[in-house]
């Protein structure tokens, strides 16, 4: 087999590769971070009003629960419910505001970080000439994929009837 055949090929399966690795291993993880932090903001909010609560998360199940489609939640936070409604309008609010911030947040980094990373790029590529980009891309990639899947969850949990905005309206009682 020709040489050049030989490093064409092994560069296909290495785009390939990673393209697999990141979108089915890495991604999945990566959702479940901003998730946690999520939940955080709850329990968080919890606390601040006496709500004991715990973040209750199975590592195991993130790859197939992430491509599952009838899966409400990739972690979720419990507590008691009766506390919870014994809260006022606005304390019960907050509690449901602090996980849509939370994302917003996230979505706002995610945002800046890949903005960075494109300046980086653009840099590499007029001023330095160098075309050896495939860590710059590599990362381009992972977090444009992590911001593409946090704005359709956070999409989800605007819309979703037990998302945390449906929970807030329902919750304000409008």
């Amino acid at each position: 087999m020709d040489e050049g055949l030989k490093k064409d090929i092994w560069k296909v399966f290495s785009v390939a590769s990673f393209l697999f690795i990141t979108i089915f291993f890495i991604l999945p993880y990566l959702i479940q971070i901003s998730t946690y932090f999520h939940e955080k903001s709850h329990q968080n909010a919890l606390e601040k009003y006496g709500v004991n609560s715990y973040y209750e998360v199975n590592l195991l199940e993130t790859i197939p629960n992430f491509f599952n489609p009838t899966v409400n939640k990739l972690g979720v936070t419990k507590f008691s419910l009766e506390e919870y409604n014994k809260l006022d309008k606005m304390k019960r609010a907050d509690i449901n505001l602090a996980g849509i911030i939370s994302d917003l947040r996230f979505l706002f980094l995610i945002g800046i970080y890949l903005a960075m990373a494109n300046v980086y790029i653009f840099y590499k590529v007029r001023f330095k000439e160098d075309y050896d980009l495939s860590w710059s891309l590599g990362t381009n990639w992972i977090l444009f994929m992590w911001l593409l899947a946090l704005v359709q969850i956070t999409v989800s949990n605007l819309t979703f009837q037990l998302g945390d905005f449906w929970q807030l309206i329902k919750g304000l009682g409008i």
